[in-house]
């Protein structure tokens, strides 16, 4: 294989992962998906996070943190079961 296609493929993959730009807060609802799904989220107070996925299925991500990235394809952040707050959308 040529190297510069397995690196521009290695590059493109990277690209993927990282998130394009931040929705304000969002509003968290049991019933009302997303506009848009999102890549990843941030907090600003720690707490769980309770979301639906892409897929169908559901989850909470217990004790998240200030200021890290937690990724997952996400349709929604469900009120119930999130116990963090001033939760950010990355795309």
């Amino acid at each position: 294989m040529d190297m510069g296609i397995l690196a521009e493929q290695l590059k493109n993959q990277k690209e993927a992962q990282v998130p394009q730009g931040i929705i304000d807060t969002i509003t968290t609802s049991d019933t009302t998906k997303l506009v848009k799904p999102i890549r990843a989220f941030m907090v600003t107070a720690p707490g769980n996070v309770s979301v639906l996925m892409n897929d169908g299925s559901s989850g909470i991500y217990p004790g998240c943190v200030a200021g890290t990235q937690y990724m997952g394809k996400i349709l929604r952040i469900n009120t119930t079961g999130t116990t963090a707050t001033g939760i950010k959308g990355l795309l």
